[in-house]
């Protein structure tokens, strides 16, 4: 059973997908393949990371927990997993932001359901991803990265509504425009800690305000947070949901430079409020500003990782050859540019 999940891009809407939020995602075209056939041990192969072997479903502190906490999540639903040897590949570059992790869980899920006749559906192979990453591997993520994997359509961005779990499909009326994606090359070692911390102080702040939704919280109620870390997070949240509603009207209406105005406040927020950026990633952005740049903004969990870029195609890789230099010369780092496109979600090799 051959079985392929894609990456996705977040057009805007970062870190409110675990605040009750709108996100504005689009799956992209590149992909993770996972196989699975029965075995007599469990076993997972990657040729990138190499191969873990282990007798029964265990957590093992290595990259095979995505795999496996899928797996354990299956056993929890009731279902018998049997030893399965599983094998990955793909061309979705790791560590950029492009949710490589929720690609290799959402197809784990998938591709066992169907080996083991499990008749599990869209929503029930979400759900067993999002809780493999947040009990086994113990990030505490949103249901962004592994919903857009399994409901993406080609030719459209999914406005998600994190606090019903809907959406609405989005036309990606670009019109000269692209995504383009910039890998900074760097990845600070404290991202994973400070993402549960972010989420945390989100809780936190929401607790103080005597709400249980941030979707109740109005920009007037920030005032009474008092503590000005929390405050920040707070606003960060608030200002962030109401930029992704309008960013979905502008994609409808194909207002690219309105779009693009707020990717730029989107990544101010993200560097000041919620501190999740980096002297690189802010250098970055600042320098596609400066030149004439439509939009920018920093993506994924932050501290490192990756900038978004919208603008027209010839443009963007002219801007990119002027900072690559520069860039290396600062930060000792080589920039590398991904240009992508919309794909299909989860599906079975030959459907």
């Amino acid at each position: 059973m051959i079985v392929s999940s894609p990456g996705r891009i977040n057009i805007i809407g970062e870190h409110v997908d675990y605040n009750d939020g709108f996100v504005l995602p689009f799956a992209i075209n590149k992909r993770i393949w996972v196989e699975v056939v029965r075995s007599s041990f469990f076993e997972v192969n990657s040729e990138a990371y190499g191969t873990v072997k282990i007798k029964s479903i265990e957590k093992t502190s290595t990259w095979a927990d995505y795999i496996l906490g899928v797996l354990n999540e299956i056993e929890q639903r009731g279902f018998k997993v049997p030893p399965l040897k599983i094998k990955i590949w793909g061309d979705l570059p790791s560590g950029m932001g492009l949710s490589s992790s929720a690609a290799l869980e959402t197809a784990t899920a998938f591709a066992v359901s169907e080996l083991l006749s499990l008749n599990l559906d869209k929503s029930a192979v979400v759900e067993i991803a999002v809780r493999a990453e947040r009990n086994f591997v113990g990030v505490q993520c949103g249901i962004m990265d592994q919903y857009t994997a399994v409901f993406g359509e080609k030719g459209q961005a999914l406005l998600i509504d994190t606090m019903k779990i809907t959406h609405e499909l989005i036309p990606l009326n670009m019109g000269n425009y692209i995504f383009a994606v910039v890998d900074s090359g760097v990845k600070h070692s404290l991202a994973s800690g400070e993402y549960n911390k972010r989420r945390a102080e989100t809780q936190e702040a929401l607790k103080i305000l005597g709400k249980s939704s941030y979707r109740d919280v109005k920009r007037t109620d920030i005032d009474r947070i008092q503590d000005p870390v929390l405050k920040k997070r707070a606003s960060h949240v608030i200002d962030e949901i109401e930029r992704t509603v309008k960013a979905a009207d502008y994609l409808k209406s194909g207002e690219m430079s309105l779009l693009g105005e707020l990717l730029y406040k989107s990544h101010e927020s993200l560097s000041k409020l919620y501190e999740v950026s980096c002297e690189e990633t802010d250098f970055i952005v600042e320098f596609l500003r400066n030149n004439g740049i439509t939009g920018a903004r920093i993506i994924g969990g932050g501290f490192g990782g990756s900038v978004l870029i919208l603008d027209e195609k010839e443009r963007v890789k002219r801007v990119f050859e002027e900072m690559k230099q520069k860039y290396s010369n600062r930060f000792r780092a080589q920039l590398k540019l991904l240009f992508v496109e919309s794909s299909s979600g989860v599906r079975k090799e030959g459907d």
